[in-house]
């Protein structure tokens, strides 16, 4: 069922810096938006008086660090019970559903031919299958919600090779450390001819990939890149990563 995260404005804006001096702005982000967020970094850092560091984990690991007092202007997650907690514990300026995902199957290009379907994974003759820790990694929890919606969780588990965010799961099948796993699509579109996608789940297989961005403080530049980040620039940038518009 698809969850609707609470958005709540205290009237943020785009305004200026009121000096020349160059103005820091930290961010959290999912490892799934490595890739985006760092070309969108680059072609903000053009027009703006502004410097951008990005610290890319898990949501988990980045909500815990958050509310352990890790320094933070924005988070971007990619899962809505994350945002919520920092929500909560933070008492956050303003929070939305930036962007979408959709979870696939992935395996390498040798082992594919033996899998036509998530259903294939009791059968094939694979060794390892890579999914994110599941109580930290977004893509994790929605792999194992998948699994144990089609009934095979447990027939598979002792197959489970355990990443520590979906970008770790993607290597693990790149390299040939494990021959099949679970991330997003956005991630298999990176690996290139690296990896091959198998199938998608089902979206009511799990719980829906909503990938809410939030603000965490009173800096005038952290609010004018939040609002740029909701744009159609922004967006473009997104979309061609293979992300869809968040609802």
């Amino acid at each position: 069922m698809k969850k609707r995260l609470l958005v709540t404005f205290i009237g943020v804006g785009l305004v200026g810096c009121s000096s020349n001096e160059t103005e820091e702005v930290m961010i959290m982000a999912a490892a799934s938006l490595n890739d985006a967020i760092d070309e969108l970094i680059e072609i903000y850092e053009q027009d703006h008086n502004v410097d951008i560091t990005v610290n890319y984990g898990s949501s988990g690991q980045l909500r815990q660090q958050i509310i352990q007092g890790a320094p933070a202007d924005l988070f971007l997650s990619a899962s809505i019970a994350d945002m919520e907690e920092v929500v909560e514990a933070e008492g956050i300026k303003s929070s939305t559903n930036l962007i979408e995902n959709t979870l696939v199957l992935i395996a390498t290009p040798e082992i594919a031919s033996t899998l036509t379907s998530w259903a294939d994974l009791t059968t094939a003759p694979y060794q390892g299958l890579a999914i994110g820790e599941t109580e930290t990694v977004p893509a994790g929890r929605y792999g194992k919600q998948a699994l144990e919606s089609m009934g095979i969780f447990a027939d598979i588990e002792d197959k489970l090779i355990v990443g520590k965010d979906v970008r770790q799961v993607l290597t693990y099948v790149q390299t040939g450390n494990a021959d099949v796993g679970i991330v997003y699509e956005t991630d298999a579109r990176v690996a290139g001819d690296a990896v091959t996608i198998v199938a998608e789940a089902p979206a009511n297989s799990h719980d829906s990939i909503h990938y809410p961005i939030g603000l965490l403080t009173t800096n005038n530049s952290a609010a004018n890149l939040y609002e740029w980040l909701q744009q159609d620039e922004a967006m473009a940038t997104f979309e061609s990563y293979g992300f869809q518009k968040g609802e």
